[in-house]
């Protein structure tokens, strides 16, 4: 189901499929209802860029094709928290999930929580470590929907959704708006 695709997020996580040049290994699981996603790619990019962008909420509609918004409501010293509002295509209807999160970073990961929402449950963790003159970024995501959306979430639709994730993650990074870093 498009919703997740996130925030995943929100991530989303993140990035880079079939893309020349660039790859990323997948793990999909489902256990008691709880779905399971791993992703871990190379970016062609400081760490710090891939962090700009990533973390530029109130702009991540630009890599999330389904996210129809996306907007800090508040910070903190060390959290903000963020809403988001997913559309997804299911049998030709419009379907909604609304998510607020809790989240938390240091210069390489970046927590996400629930606190209010769709999602019966949902977290991801993002690691965002330097390699070579690269990034290697891992995501792990759990999340549950009710019973009802649960029925509509293939492991092959998550696979396109994340694979067209990594690639816009790419062009976003490569816009050049997020170059301004120290890392």
């Amino acid at each position: 189901m498009n919703r997740l695709y996130l925030i995943a997020f929100i991530t989303c996580v993140s990035f880079f499929s079939s893309s020349p040049g660039f790859g990323a290994k997948y793990s999909f699981s489902l256990e008691k209802e709880m779905h399971k996603i791993r992703i871990e790619t190379e970016i062609h990019k400081k760490p710090c860029s891939v962090f700009n962008a990533v973390t530029d909420y109130d702009n991540l509609s630009r890599f999330y094709s389904n996210l129809e918004y996306s907007k800090v409501l508040k910070k903190y010293h060390d959290f903000v928290v963020v809403e988001q509002l997913f559309v997804a295509k299911i049998i030709g209807i419009n379907v909604k999930q609304r998510a607020t999160f809790r989240i938390k970073h240091t210069e390489n990961k970046i927590t996400m929580e629930q606190i209010e929402g769709d999602f019966v449950h949902y977290r991801s963790i993002w690691l965002i470590r330097p390699h070579k003159n690269n990034t290697i970024m891992t995501i792990d995501t759990e999340f549950k929907v009710n019973f009802l959306k649960n029925l509509f979430i293939k492991e092959a639709s998550l696979e396109k959704k994340y694979t067209a994730f990594i690639k816009d993650m790419n062009q976003q990074v490569n816009s050049g708006r997020y170059e301004d870093c120290t890392q």
